[in-house]
């Protein structure tokens, strides 16, 4: 009785939940917020200023 429930409880939930969120957090949001602030800065004012000095 002492030789059914020792191990296999550690086994079921030790490594699931360390591979569940390791990566997919890093990869959501590391290059987007680059991506939206170089491409709206470089549209509003990137011409406009060259064609008003001809």
């Amino acid at each position: 009785v002492e030789e059914e429930k020792p191990e296999p409880i550690e086994e079921e939930k030790p490594k699931p939940v360390e591979q569940e969120q390791p990566k997919p957090v890093e990869e959501e949001k590391p290059k987007p917020v680059e991506e939206e602030l170089s491409k709206q800065v470089e549209e509003e004012k990137p011409k406009p200023v060259e064609g008003e000095k001809p």
